[in-house]
């Protein structure tokens, strides 16, 4: 894995999302610590980083702006019409904001915070915490584009598509660790309700997602092809999944899909 070009980069927002991020970045010394500063209002979670890192906290907002030349903004998204109001005059012309702001697109924040600042929008998802996100990019900008393509790449995959993807995409990948974190949580349940300890009902489901998705990962077939492979005629597999056919499982997944992209169009249009 490459580093990245040497640009100074700032990180607005502490949090577990973009704490993540920036970790991944770190870890695999992708940039150089002290071409990194970060700033969060909760002052404690920035030193916390910064005592793992050694990257540079700032004192404001503002002292931020001034020395980074991108920024991963990873703010709350209720707090983002405050903080384009309190910081829009302090973007310099042609700097690169990177947002990873759940509903907002690249049209608002560009609005929001003027001319100079130069956006890229990014849908990571919670697999930045294992250090394997899907994120998701967009924007017009083929620098910052790129910087960003290699910054994502720190921790997981990436994928560049239009922004009127995004909603779908939402629903797939954004939103998507949940689906099969439910999935784990009914087999652990199931065994556990059989008679299992919670613990080797909960070792049972984890360990088993886990290596699916290795398998999955590192095959050259489709996961319909893989499923095939394990499904046995008139085995055990074949009867679960009878049984999930009968349900209407599939159709029922889709309208699950359907919904959250809904949800995303509503929660973008505000």
């Amino acid at each position: 894995m490459k580093k990245l070009p040497d640009y100074k980069i700032g990180l607005i927002g502490v949090g577990n999302m973009g704490a993540s991020i920036l970790d991944g970045v770190l870890v695999r010394r992708l940039a150089l610590t002290s071409r990194v500063f970060i700033y969060d209002k909760d002052a404690a979670k920035a030193r916390a980083f910064s005592g793992k890192h050694s990257v540079t906290v700032t004192a404001s907002v503002a002292e931020l702006l001034k020395r980074a030349d991108v920024i991963l903004l990873a703010i709350k998204p209720q707090d983002f019409e405050s903080f384009a109001l309190d910081h829009r005059s302090s973007f310099r012309p042609g700097q690169g904001v990177i947002s990873i702001l759940a509903g907002l697109t690249t049209e608002k924040i560009g609005k929001a915070l003027g001319k100079n600042a130069v956006i890229v929008r990014a849908m990571p998802n919670l697999g930045a915490k294992a250090g394997e996100s899907m994120t998701a990019l967009c924007g017009k900008n083929k620098k910052w584009l790129s910087f960003s393509a290699a910054l994502f790449a720190g921790c997981g995959e990436v994928a560049t598509l239009p922004e009127k993807m995004f909603d779908l995409v939402t629903a797939v990948s954004g939103s998507g660790p949940a689906y099969f974190f439910h999935m784990m949580e009914l087999l652990e349940e199931f065994g556990v309700k059989q008679g299992l300890s919670q613990r080797v009902a909960s070792t049972l489901a984890i360990q088993t997602g886990l290596g699916a998705a290795l398998v999955a990962k590192g095959s050259p077939v489709s996961c319909g092809e893989l499923r095939k492979m394990v499904t046995s005629k008139k085995g055990t597999t074949e009867a679960a999944l009878k049984t999930l056919d009968k349900g209407h499982f599939r159709k029922l997944f889709y309208r699950a899909l359907a919904s959250a992209m809904k949800r995303s169009r509503e929660l973008r249009k505000g």
